[in-house]
């Protein structure tokens, strides 16, 4: 019995160390990360903080897609609807910072109330000062054409993958999985004052709390960033995340399974150890 108590002891100390070293190290080398995430109840997907949409007014997509031919497409291409980029990306990139993004899909990732302030606003919705798009001057009705508009191209039910390379592939590359970003990083630099950092392992390093709250919220959680709000739904949002974690560690799964495999053995012959220990003892005292 005195075997037994040691070996359950044993295994509650591995039991705390496995999990509950990472979290408590965690609240003390990331404070600050864990009191910005409450303090502005991230991820907020209200844009609690953001003008609310006109409620009297309702987006018509065919009058949406004349507005975006008269003010967008001299930046932007819609793939979807037959629309290409006005420029490569080399002159697109180095005449605005980055390549600006084609619009097809964005209605589908992308909030209405935030699309909507950042069409009217775009560098207050984004809170990024630098932000190479201007406030077009569109009235209300005009904006929420344009809204109805992306939202009747986009794709419907796009993979986590779609979804990171739409809302980060312009500024962030995932090289273990052979994506590069078609800015060059020469151009990112001088207009966001460093290279973006790549995404294949940053999962890994930061975690799926940290990039879910930093992607809702940049400036909360890193103050003077260069990173703008996206402005992503939480369907997008999470699928961006899982995405992120599966690249990052695409074993876990299989790692997982041999680890429950060989802890299960263990049990079972520590349990036909100690059954033998038994017998062998029974009568020795």
């Amino acid at each position: 019995m005195k075997e037994l108590k040691i070996l359950l002891v044993i295994i509650v100390l591995v039991l705390i160390g496995y999990w509950g070293i990472e979290p408590l190290a965690h609240s003390i080398m990331h404070k600050h990360v864990e009191e910005a995430i409450h303090k502005n109840n991230l991820p907020d997907y209200d844009f609690s903080d953001l003008e609310p949409l006109p409620p009297s007014i309702k987006g018509d997509a065919k009058r949406g897609k004349e507005v975006v031919q008269m003010f967008c497409t001299s930046c932007h291409g819609v793939q979807a609807d037959g629309i290409p980029a006005p420029m490569d990306p080399k002159t697109a990139s180095e005449s605005y910072g980055v390549v600006p993004p084609d619009l097809s899909n964005l209605g589908a990732i992308i909030d209405d109330k935030f699309l909507y302030n950042f069409i009217k606003d775009p560098a207050k919705a984004s809170e990024f000062p630098k932000i190479s798009m201007p406030p077009m001057g569109l009235d209300d009705q005009q904006i929420l054409d344009v809204i109805a508009y992306m939202k009747s191209i986009a794709k419907k039910d796009l993979t986590g993958k779609e979804i990171t390379i739409e809302a980060c592939g312009r500024c962030h590359s995932i090289k273990y999985q052979k994506f590069y970003t078609e800015t060059p990083p020469d151009v990112l630099k001088k207009y966001l004052g460093k290279v973006p950092p790549d995404f294949s392992i940053i999962h890994r390093a930061k975690g799926g709390e940290y990039i879910v709250a930093f992607v809702n919220k940049p400036q909360a959680l890193l103050s003077g960033t260069s990173m703008p709000r996206l402005g992503l739904n939480q369907e997008s949002s999470e699928k961006l995340e899982k995405y992120l974690a599966e690249i990052a560690d695409p074993n876990v799964e299989a790692r997982t399974k041999i680890g429950l495999g060989v802890l299960i053995y263990m049990l079972v012959m520590i349990g036909l150890t100690y059954a033998w220990k038994k017998k062998m003892w029974k009568n020795i005292h």
